[in-house]
């Protein structure tokens, strides 16, 4: 259209110019000539109005067309900020999707003990072998990350869940509970949401098929408030998080648990260090009393040559509960670990425990790897009191990593799992996983 207007306007002028030289190259008119010249120069003028309509309207075509093409990219999706990501129409906010779809199937020589090999349920009272096969997807998981720059850094966000949720089964679908796993924000070092703990050991947690991993660790994702101060290479973080006691009933929650986390990393090597501090409170009956529990943490890796990682961690507590998997321990007390129990007198003792873990990585090329890890998580809890709790718990996990492509990696795990009460009676399993994991 702005084409056909303006070959039209062209030929116009050109006609309007034609015009006027006519009118000037006249003689001196006569009354006859008089009166054409007056007709043409009506007919100049009329031409003229049309030059300035359709120039007006053509003025008026470009701004639409403009606008509509600033409309039109508003509400285009555009490349992120992040690596993989995309831009909300209409805003700065840089959104990525990814997550995983995995299938693992799994075969125990000795007792079923479900979808992972959680050590603290492995049965004590049965020696016999009873061969169990299983496989399930519920591992497969799902995360939205966005990022929103603002006049003092960026603000993000992360929310992920899992199919590790409760309810359903194997007889009608297989259906599986959704699960919340992250949902935090975070801008200029403060975040506020659920993740993992600031009582964690990320250097020397080990890649395992298996979706638990090594016992003897810290393993825990809760909501905090938390805030982190960068120091180069390095990082402290303090944070208030969400207090749930262990291993008596009648537990009351009356303040957060307080942590502190250091961490360094340069080279081919990186420490970190924690401390837990919580405060125990049993509110049941005649029993009214309240304890003090803690833990410390340190772990590291260690780079040996281009493919070997050394990992190793250890974990001491007295009333740390929860924060040593798998010590968390049963409401009642008859069972686990736990931080803590009620003695004769009403009064709540808390309960010294530790672990360990170490661990070696190997990559062998491009595509495959391998990790061999041994954990292990012991309490003192009273044998004489709770003969039926635990006094120690054991895994090995031989893992092997194929990635055939990018986002598909197949795996293949050996792993054994061993369980002692504080009678000394025990009880073992060995585990054979393979798994497919597609990743997006």
């Amino acid at each position: 259209m702005g084409q056909y207007q303006n070959k039209y306007l062209q030929a116009l002028r050109v006609s309007t110019g034609y015009a006027a030289l006519a009118i000037a190259t006249l003689s001196v008119p006569s009354f006859a000539q008089a009166d054409s010249i007056d007709q043409l120069r009506l007919q100049i003028q009329e031409m003229q109005r049309q030059i300035e309509r359709l120039e007006a309207q053509q003025v008026q075509a470009q701004q639409q067309e403009t606008e509509a093409r600033e409309a039109l990219a508003a509400n285009v999706v555009t490349g992120g900020d992040t690596p993989g990501s995309f831009k909300v129409p209409g805003s700065d906010t840089s959104i990525q999707i990814g997550g995983y779809v995995k299938l693992d199937a799994i075969y125990d020589l000795d007792q079923d003990l479900g979808d992972s090999l959680f050590v603290e349920g492995i049965d004590t009272s049965d020696g016999s072998s009873n061969a169990s096969f299983r496989a399930h997807a519920r591992q497969s998981r799902l995360f939205v990350k966005t990022s929103t720059p603002t006049a003092f850094g960026p603000a993000t966000t992360h929310l992920e869940g899992d199919f590790f949720g409760g309810g359903g089964n194997e007889v009608f679908s297989n259906s599986r509970g959704f699960r919340l796993r992250h949902a935090y924000g975070e801008w200029n070092g403060l975040l506020a949401g659920q993740t993992w703990s600031n009582f964690m050991q990320f250097a020397a947690y080990p890649s395992t098929v298996d979706f638990d991993g090594p016992v003897g660790v810290s393993f825990i994702r809760q909501a905090q408030l938390r805030y982190t101060l960068p120091l180069g290479a390095s990082a402290l973080s303090f944070s208030a998080e969400n207090p749930e006691a262990t291993g008596f009933s009648g537990s009351r929650d009356t303040a957060p648990d307080l942590t502190a986390r250091y961490r360094w990393g340069g080279g081919n090597a990186t420490i970190e260090t924690a401390a837990v501090v919580r405060r125990l409170k049993v509110d049941e009956g005649a029993n009214n009393d309240s304890a003090t529990g803690y833990g410390l943490l340190l772990a590291g890796n260690l780079g040996v040559g281009p493919n070997t990682t050394l990992m190793a961690g250890a974990i001491y507590g007295d009333g740390i509960g929860r924060y040593l998997y798998t010590a968390s321990g049963s409401s009642d007390g008859d069972e686990g670990i736990g931080a803590a129990f009620v003695n004769a007198d009403g009064n709540l003792e808390t309960i010294e425990a530790y672990g360990f873990n170490v661990a070696v990585a190997q990559q062998w090329s491009d595509k495959f790897s391998s990790s061999l890890s041994y954990g292990q998580a012991r309490g003192d809890r009273p044998g004489d009191l709770f003969p039926e709790s635990t006094r120690k718990l054991e895994s090995i996990h031989f893992s092997h990593f194929y990635r055939v492509t990018d986002p598909v990696t197949l795996g293949f795990e050996v792993s054994h799992g061993r369980k002692e009460l504080q009678s000394r009676e025990s009880g073992n399993n060995t585990r054979l996983q393979v798994s497919a994991q597609y990743s997006f």
